[in-house]
C-alpha cells in the first residue's frame, strides 16, 4: 500500500488510507511508536499499561462515597453472599 508524507512545519506526517487505520482501529490523536529496522520504518500502536499505583493515585481518598453504593452496601445479602 502506498502513501503520501507531508509537511507539517519542520515535520513530516504520514498519511495512512482509512481501510488501514479501519482495520488497526487507529484514530487521531493516538500515539504511536516508530522504528528504525533494517527492512524500513516501523510504525507501531502504543498500548500504555496503566500500574495499580497508577490507578490509585487517581483516587481522592477524601471523595464522598456515590449514594448509590452506600445503597449496596447497606443492604441485605440475598444469597450466599459471605460479609
Amino acid at each position: 500500500m502506498e502513501t503520501t508524507l507531508r509537511q507539517f512545519g519542520n515535520s513530516l506526517g504520514v498519511v495512512i488510507p482509512k481501510v488501514l487505520r479501519d482495520s488497526m482501529a487507529l484514530s487521531a490523536g493516538q500515539t504511536i511508536k516508530l522504528e528504525q529496522t533494517e527492512q524500513g520504518l516501523l510504525l507501531k500502536p502504543m498500548t500504555k499499561k496503566i500500574s495499580l499505583s497508577e490507578l490509585l493515585a487517581q483516587c481522592d481518598p477524601n471523595a464522598p462515597m456515590p449514594e448509590d453504593l452506600g445503597a449496596w452496601e447497606s443492604s441485605a445479602a440475598v444469597g450466599n453472599e459471605l460479609w
